[in-house]
């Protein structure tokens, strides 16, 4: 990736009329057909309608760094309105390196790059930067510990589950304009489905105690025995070749912005599957001497 320019860039301006300055303007890169020939705009909505510039410099008034999403996800574009983000590096593909912290102490903190948006964009909110923030723990999938290990799961003996829940935490950031988003996060429950039916939860008093064999809590006995394909020989379960074992986290996370109250954030589960076949041992009397 080239680097086209090394700046802290905050805005850009060109002097205009007080009323002309007034609108609210969003701008990102577009192209648009002249003569026949693809050629790149800025364009930007501006009280309500569409209007395309030359380029950059030539949309009226001052234009700030903003951050957002568009079509294709998460991207950066100018609008006129003061937002605290900055482009630290900018490149020949169009992507930059962002900061936040524009006119607050310090240098600017770079977080990323992203593309420029080129389609219409949404800003990031406050919430949304919690979400991004609360992201970076929650995607954790539970990693089980079977004990007797796959494929050896035997009908009539106990299999045992281990698993080690993420330990809760607390973060935030500074956003653009200077406040402060938090969010803190726990697992609250783990909920073992064994994928014949039968499915126990344990709350957060019982999470030491997840420990796998000999004496965890999690384990569970399979009455009936898998084969490959279902059904294919006497006593094999008739539509499953291995139990479809998934382990749940469930997650309790909250945040706020500033002073604000602490509000819920619906995080989902966050889940792994495990097949887990089983098989069956037949104990045969020898009855030679």
């Amino acid at each position: 990736m080239k680097k086209v320019m090394f700046v802290v860039l905050a805005l850009i301006s060109i002097a205009v009329p007080v009323q002309a300055q007034t609108d609210e303007r969003y701008c990102r890169v577009d192209t648009t057909m002249v003569g026949g020939q693809p050629q790149s705009v800025t364009r930007c909505r501006v009280a309500g309608e569409i209007v395309d510039y030359a380029s950059e410099a030539a949309v009226p008034g001052v234009l700030y760094v903003a951050f957002g999403s568009a079509a294709d996800g998460a991207c950066w574009y100018w609008r006129s309105t003061f937002t605290g983000y900055v482009i630290v590096e900018r490149y020949d593909d169009g992507t930059a390196l962002l900061g936040v912290g524009v006119g607050l102490p310090g240098e600017p903190s770079p977080f990323g790059v992203y593309p420029a948006c080129t389609s219409e964009p949404v800003p990031e909110s406050a919430l949304a930067l919690a979400w991004e923030l609360a992201s970076e723990y929650v995607h954790v999938a539970p990693d089980p510990v079977l004990n007797p290990q796959v494929p050896w799961g035997l009908t009539g003996a106990e299999t045992f589950l281990q698993v080690e829940p993420p330990p809760p935490f607390a973060d935030q950031l500074v956003d653009p304009l200077g406040g402060t988003v938090e969010v803190t996060g726990r697992v609250i429950g783990v909920t073992v489905s064994w994928g014949d039916g039968h499915t126990a939860t344990f709350t957060e008093a019982e999470f030491s105690f997840l420990s796998g064999f000999p004496d965890g809590l999690a384990r569970h006995v399979y009455e009936v025995k898998t084969c490959d394909p279902p059904g294919a020989k006497p006593r094999c379960h008739a539509t499953l070749s291995s139990y479809p074992l998934v382990v749940s986290y469930q997650w309790e996370v909250e945040w706020r912005d500033g002073a604000a109250p602490w509000a819920a954030l619906p995080v989902p589960d966050s889940t792994a599957t495990v097949a887990y076949p089983v098989k069956e041992v037949i104990a045969v009397l020898d009855a030679s001497p």
